[in-house]
């Protein structure tokens, strides 16, 4: 589906006022269902993206057999050995963002490698949707318990309200009553966001930036430690974390953003160690 956003740049390109000299396409997990972000022309990003690629080559088709005639712009793009993940959907981007905010669209964990996260998780290698693995966080039987994971200085100061937090993970069973993100500048000093309304399975969810709650003498120039609590309803739960980015919804570029973006019909399987290529066909109508 062209968005909003796309067909104002198709147009701007044709006018010869856009450049579409680069472009790249993005894979993410959101399988466009009611609540994993569904499709719209209005999508300014994908569901969840895990990873982006630069479009090398592209084509034509023109179908005359179809009444009206159908003509598709075909984006060819190969992802790299050590991609891995569950893809549902694909978007096609303008190239690269001009925009002087540095603040973009970020991941913060993979949540694939236990080894640094304390207590130590277990490993999901069933349940996964980006790379190979999640973590398993469990409660402290009905209690709640955190996790935690150092950071190298994060910066989310120049992020707007109404930029979120989204979190990708598998709720295990029915006990589990909120996950809780928290970004620490110290200890005693950090903000939370707090993740609740879950179904039994995979959840995407969303949080507003401005609806983080700080506790302490929170810098959001020097985050140094991620924590996630599990807490449990009546008896013990786990989940299975799987991701967690920053979206930049709000900064706006006429030159840079989300022109198409498809849903597939299955889901594919990424291997870790084989180069997958894939086509994007955007379809163009052009009336009777």
């Amino acid at each position: 589906m062209i968005t909003k956003f796309g067909k104002r740049f198709l147009t701007s390109f044709i006018a010869g006022t856009s450049s579409l000299s680069s472009k790249e396409m993005a894979i993410g997990i959101a399988n466009g269902s009611a609540l994993e972000y569904p499709l719209s022309d209005t999508n300014s990003r994908l569901g969840f993206e895990f990873y982006r690629v630069p479009i090398r080559q592209g084509g034509i088709d023109i179908d005359p057999s179809t009444s009206p005639v159908t003509y598709t712009v075909i984006f060819s793009a190969t992802l790299p050995k050590e991609v891995s993940g569950k893809i549902n959907e694909i978007g096609i981007y303008s190239g690269q963002s001009y925009s002087s905010n540095l603040y973009g669209s970020r991941f913060i964990s993979d949540f694939e490698l236990p080894y640094e996260w304390t207590p130590e998780p277990d490993l999901d290698q069933t349940n996964s949707r980006i790379l190979d693995s999640s973590l398993i966080f469990t409660s402290n039987s009905t209690s709640p318990r955190e996790y935690t994971y150092p950071l190298s200085n994060l910066d989310i100061s120049g992020y707007n309200p109404l930029d979120t937090l989204c979190l990708s993970y598998r709720a295990n069973d029915a006990n589990l009553s909120s996950i809780k993100v928290r970004l620490y500048t110290s200890d005693l000093d950090y903000i939370e966001f707090t993740f609740s309304g879950h179904v039994v399975g995979n959840n995407i969810k969303s949080l507003y930036m401005s609806q983080g709650v700080i506790t302490g003498t929170f810098n959001s120039q020097n985050i140094t430690k991620l924590g996630v609590v599990v807490t449990p309803t009546s008896s013990q739960t786990s989940v299975s974390m799987d991701g967690l980015r920053i979206n930049d919804e709000d900064t706006f570029d006429p030159e840079y953003g989300l022109i198409a973006r498809s849903i597939l019909t299955s889901e594919m399987v990424k291997i870790v160690g084989r180069e997958a290529s894939i086509e994007f066909k955007l379809d163009l109508s052009f009336g009777s």
